[in-house]
């Protein structure tokens, strides 16, 4: 039935390797939606799940669309360019001196590993002193020189990243004043121009090197993909700018997202999702891991926040961009399993959603840990995302045996379980190394276990971690999608400084960059469709001190009063830069409490499932998650089902629907349920 004309909706998606995941909601009811990623053309997966969604709440697509209040996507564009090093060739202008070290303490630098090319690099003669003073001013010959090799050698897009631009970015905007003025048309046609300064504002100069070159090789790829999907949907009903989800956990329109701040956006913001409802669930250590198709991302919360990384590494490198930590590690539904000088291996490659698993039928050769678990009888064949697609179990049989059973020398289903044991065990490791690396004790931890494949392998993860309770949520298949959900539109601006407190023009530099920021934060924000009411606006003002480097926040009225606190704290100090964030609220979901009593599940039908070396098939019970009431329990071995994921209870554990929804999954002793009179 059709919503009433007075309903607003939110819809937000993550695109994933294999899925693209969508969450909508109304404010009062969320629905879900799952549909394989499209890698020929991401819009095309994106547009598929926005109609699912739509017909979720019984609502043609236009009109759900006209109603939406919200749209927001994280994507693996950024990711997948990176990974697949599928980015364009870009050149690279730096100050004469920097070219092999781009600003580093080694003699060559990580970047030309991954996204720069060595020869593509050219140093021109300037300088910019450390006091901001322009030394000397490039030469409109040399840099014309520049571009014209670079051009020559096949840059399609070209970075430049001068020394101390941070302090005083004039030699950077001279520089493209000369391109401009000599390829005024054809040059901004074919190939763009993007500056250190404009991209981050980082007194780490090699850092900021980094970024820039990074954000060159991700624009092109990224751009196109995203003002794809905002075309195609206004052209079906938006009303709103499509909002683009950043590592930092804000969104920004297209025009306002710089490329490198979307990488692993989807695994940053499952982490926002999950610190909101480790807060709603009183849990104050909690480590999380989102299991999907291509890979495991792994954080640790602590007192239920999300962890913040100012300066994080992306390939070996370094970049000046703020995000929220995450691990990933190749390990997912469609890690490719084989055998090599007669050791199996699983991951870190995926089948991704193209070919995908053996068992899609779509082409796929190689056997991967779906293929395991359908095997095993952990996943039903007829009831794949719903029922949508059936899975080939005939064909995952004859891969399994040929290309791993056979090699190891034993028979199908053992093949399977070792799969499934190989990856559980990286899996283990790697959140096992999360808890231990910062001195903490795994059985004060909960393990939030999300993605489609999460649910199905938590239960063995946290017992070899030593972690006593799980849980999951019923979103929990879209859990980076519903992440999103929970995002504010997010501005982040800021300008350089690199001024003494007791310089007598510093108060009225600051001054003037306070207001110049915060003009640009109402803009843009104006442009998102908010009123200055709406707004959040804090500073943080960077300041280096002879004894530590820290920041001091504040509201735009108040700069005078901390400057002068500066000056009589901090003469000496230096004022970096200041920072100014917008912010404005956006409707956020929450799962109700439902109290309920407790209640003994009544199995609703029984399957066959292998679920260790060590013992044959058992008889295990399945129930599904929409047929549980609040309060319901099963014990282990069973298989709680629902239409995009699977819960796997194993024998020693048990399962109970918290007031929330979710599924609490705990170790028969660690709950105290053992030998209760009810079993």
């Amino acid at each position: 039935m059709s919503q009433n004309a007075a309903t607003f909706y939110t819809a937000d998606f993550d695109i994933g390797g294999t899925f693209t995941d969508g969450f909508f909601t109304d404010g009062s009811v969320a629905h879900r939606a799952k549909v394989f990623t499209t890698p020929h053309d991401l819009t095309e997966g994106f547009m598929g799940c926005l109609r699912l969604g739509a017909e979720a709440f019984g609502e043609p697509l236009h009109s759900f669309l006209s109603r939406t209040q919200v749209v927001r996507l994280s994507t693996t564009l950024g990711t997948n360019t990176l990974l697949q090093r599928r980015g364009p060739k870009v050149g690279l202008i730096v100050t004469a001196g920097a070219e092999a070290s781009l600003y580093g303490t080694g003699r060559q630098a990580a970047a030309f590993s991954s996204i720069l090319d060595p020869e593509l690099v050219r140093g021109v003669e300037e300088d910019t002193g450390d006091d901001g003073e322009s030394l000397r001013e490039p030469k409109a010959a040399e840099v014309l020189q520049a571009v014209r090799e670079l051009v020559n050698l096949g840059a399609r897009i070209i970075a430049v990243s001068l020394r101390n631009s941070w302090r005083n970015p004039a030699h950077e905007k001279q520089l493209r004043e000369i391109v401009l003025e000599r390829y005024p048309v054809h040059y901004l046609r074919s190939v763009p121009l993007q500056l250190a300064h404009e991209i981050c504002s980082s007194d780490d100069d090699h850092a900021r090197t980094n970024t820039v070159a990074l954000n060159a090789y991700l624009h092109r790829d990224l751009s196109r993909g995203l003002y794809k999907a905002e075309d195609m949907a206004r052209e079906s009903g938006m009303r709103h700018p499509l909002l683009i989800v950043n590592a930092a956990g804000g969104s920004a329109r297209v025009a306002k997202t710089v490329a490198v701040q979307t990488l692993s956006s989807g695994p940053a913001v499952a982490v926002r999702g999950a610190a909101i409802m480790a807060r709603m669930l009183g849990l104050d250590h909690v480590v999380c891991a989102d299991m999907g198709g291509t890979s495991l991302d792994v954080a640790v919360l602590g007192k239920s926040e999300p962890p913040v990384v100012g300066l994080p590494e992306i390939s070996g490198f370094q970049i000046a961009v703020p995000v929220i930590s995450t691990e990933s590690i190749g390990a997912g539904g469609g890690s490719i399993a084989r055998v090599r000088n007669g050791e199996l291996t699983v991951g870190p490659d995926s089948a991704g959603s193209v070919p995908g698993p053996v068992c899609y039928a779509k082409g796929g050769m190689n056997p991967t840990v779906t293929d395991a678990n359908l095997l095993l009888g952990l996943l039903d064949p007829a009831d794949f995302l719903g029922g949508r697609m059936r899975l080939d179990e005939n064909r995952a049989r004859e891969s399994v045996a040929k290309r791993i059973a056979e090699p190891l020398g034993v028979d199908v289903e053992t093949a399977a379980v070792m799969i499934r044991e190989k990856v559980n065990s990286s899996m283990a490791e790697e959140i096992r190394n999360r808890i231990e690396g910062i001195g903490a004790n795994p059985m004060e931890y909960a393990f939030f276990a999300f993605g489609g494949g999460g649910p199905l392998h938590a239960c063995d993860i946290a017992e070899q971690v030593g972690i006593q309770k799980v849980v999951g949520f019923p979103f929990g298949s879209v859990f980076s999608a519903f992440g999103s959900s929970t995002v504010d539109v997010w501005h982040r601006y800021s300008r350089s400084l690199a001024r003494r407190v007791d310089n007598q023009a510093a108060k009225g530099y600051l001054g003037n960059a306070v207001d110049e920021l915060l003009a640009q934060g109402r803009l843009d924000m104006r442009g998102e469709g908010f009123d200055q009411d709406e707004l959040s606006e804090v500073y943080h003002l960077v300041i280096n001190a002879p004894s530590r480097r820290h920041e001091i926040d504040f509201a735009a009225p108040e700069f005078s009063k901390v400057f002068d606190g500066l000056v009589q704290d901090q003469p000496d100090g230096e004022m970096r830069e200041v920072i100014l964030d917008v912010r404005a609220e956006t409707p956020t979901w929450l799962p109700p409490e439902v109290p309920a009593a407790r209640s003994m599940a009544v199995p609703t039908s029984t399957r066959q499932v292998r679920w260790s070396r060590d013992s044959e098939s058992v008889v295990t019970s399945v129930v599904r998650l929409e047929e549980l009431e609040r309060g319901a329990v099963i014990d282990g071995p069973a298989l709680i089902e629902t239409r995009d994921t699977v819960y796997a209870v194993k024998d020693g554990w048990s399962a109970q629907i918290d007031p929330f929804g979710n599924v609490v999954m705990e170790t028969i002793i660690s709950s105290g349920e053992e030998g209760s009179s009810d079993r």
